[in-house]
């Protein structure tokens, strides 16, 4: 069979892999001139900036991708150049509980064996079948199925986040960094159901790493063995529509946006409106693009979901002499303030209903504490990338708090800034911003309400009640990524990759 894969992210890409493991023909088709969605680096005034993804979890699943495609272990080890980040995080709080201001290193810094023993054990009962396997109904009617489910509600997996860290964490402190990972989830951690732990052990208990060259180093190995596989990856591509008949896709339409910008090789097409013909589709990008597309072949439009918050992201070229003096020297630093429990309502509130955090927290990226300053093929003087810190600040989604973010953009990252700035950042606020993504951009790109993190998971939007990979109603469609099973960040699309690859051939 000859498939067509829309979308050159991670989850488009490990279908493609998987795919031509399994004998069949391949097309990805990419709007952008370059290959990574979410997990994609930039090259910005002389600098490598990672606009998606910061981190790489369970990099054993990019190492099955590559081997499915034909790469061995220790070529894809070698291209991949990956490194790890230790700590995994520093969380950085103001005075809490009597405690002075502080810094916890995760995972030196946690003493709470009971709680890792727990959730590693919630993470051994779900990921075989409910994360890494597929989650329709249909999956959970045997004995052995049943009997994993039972296991997960007797380590309490239908109890809340919040609840199952506090019993067993007394340090207020470790109970943050133990949690913040249900902001992935899109819910507080009191809303969020326990079984959500697996992301926190995918951070803490399985370990972090990052490429040399930047997390779109991933994406770009990828796409290169799928090209050495004998596929092809069409960039600069939109598709506009897709061709079909009695319940089939057939082919789809796509437009050439820049004559091959960015591309080389087999990837130059001419300009103008090309028809592929194809046995079957699969489908990556998120929601409003999907549908689109899905919609004049009678695709059944979902339910309405419940999205999680979105983010600004700032991008700043700052002094590395400076940054020697900040308050903490990690890759990954959360800089908490002293709410908690107000700032997730104030960015997980429902319609209408969503304010801008009043008591920021904030993550705080510096690839250079990894990568040391220098990128594998040049010193730090020559790319920048010491210098280069990016800046994470939670907000609500676009139907949460329909704000004008055109408007109010600049000066909310000012505010930012000069907020960090205070808390010790010296000189963040005057350093030489070089990008800036809102909920506004983010929408622009496709996304749901302006959130690059879909739709959260709630108890009605997880596992079998999360939105299906297949398409009713059109036999050789299916989805891939974060809308879809298992869900939002790098594991879950390279799993959602994989398995969209099973499910189209088994159709």
């Amino acid at each position: 069979m000859h498939i067509g894969i829309i979308g050159a992210g991670l989850s488009g890409l490990s279908a493609a892999l998987h795919l031509l493991g399994a004998g069949h023909r391949v097309t990805v088709v990419e709007r952008s001139p370059q290959v990574g969605g979410r997990a994609g680096t930039e090259r910005i005034r002389g600098h490598l900036v990672d606009p998606g993804a910061s981190v790489l979890t369970m990099p054993e699943l990019v190492f099955d991708a590559l081997a499915a495609g034909g790469l061995d272990r220790f070529a894809a080890e070698d291209e991949l150049d990956l490194l790890p980040v230790t700590p995994a995080y520093a969380g950085r709080f103001p005075a809490l509980d009597g405690l002075p201001p502080s810094v916890l290193h995760v995972p030196d810094d946690l003493a709470v064996d009971e709680h890792m023993r727990w959730q590693q054990a919630m993470f051994d009962a779900a990921y075989e079948r409910f994360i890494g396997g597929d989650a329709a109904w249909r999956s959970y009617a045997n004995p052995r199925d049943l009997a994993r489910l039972g296991k997960l509600v007797r380590l309490g997996a239908l109890r809340s986040m919040q609840h199952q860290v506090d019993r067993r964490v007394d340090d207020s402190r470790a109970r943050r960094m133990l949690t913040f990972q249900a902001l992935y989830a899109g819910v507080a951690p009191s809303a969020a159901r326990a079984v959500y732990a697996v992301i926190s052990h995918m951070d803490v208990g399985l370990g972090v790493w990052y490429p040399r060259a930047g997390m779109g180093r991933v994406a770009s190995v990828m796409a290169d063995q799928v090209r050495r596989a004998g596929g092809a990856v069409l960039l600069d591509h939109e598709v506009i529509g897709l061709d079909g008949r009695r319940g089939r896709v057939t082919g789809l339409r796509a437009r050439s946006l820049g004559a091959g910008r960015g591309t080389s090789g087999a990837d130059r097409t001419s300009a103008g409106v090309h028809q592929l013909p194809f046995d079957g589709v699969v489908l990556t990008a998120d929601s409003p693009v999907t549908d689109r597309l899905l919609a004049p072949l009678g695709g059944r439009a979902p339910r309405r979901v419940r999205l999680s918050p979105s983010a600004v992201v700032a991008h700043l070229d700052v002094d590395p002499d400076l940054q020697d003096h900040w308050p903490t020297q990690a890759h990954h630093t959360l800089d908490f303030g002293a709410a908690w429990e107000r700032t997730f309502a104030e960015i997980t509130a429902t319609r209408g209903r969503g304010r801008l955090m009043s008591d920021p927290s904030f993550l705080v990226t510096r690839p250079s504490i990894t990568i040391g300053g220098a990128s594998a093929a040049s010193g730090p003087h020559e790319t920048g990338e010491g210098s280069v810190v990016s800046v994470l600040a939670p907000c609500p989604n676009l139907e949460s708090a329909p704000l004008d973010w055109d408007s109010i953009g600049v000066d909310y990252v000012r505010d930012v800034l000069r907020t960090l700035s205070r808390r010790g950042y010296r000189g963040i606020d005057s350093g030489e911003i070089l990008r800036v993504d809102t909920p506004a951009d983010w929408a622009r790109q496709g996304m749901s309400a302006g959130t690059p993190f879909a739709a959260a998971h709630t108890l009605r939007q997880t596992g079998p009640l999360r939105r299906p990979q297949r398409v009713p109603g059109i036999a050789n469609a299916v989805l891939a990524g974060s809308m879809t099973h298992p869900g939002v960040g790098v594991p879950p699309a390279l799993i959602s990759g994989r398995l969209a690859a099973e499910a189209i051939t088994a159709r």
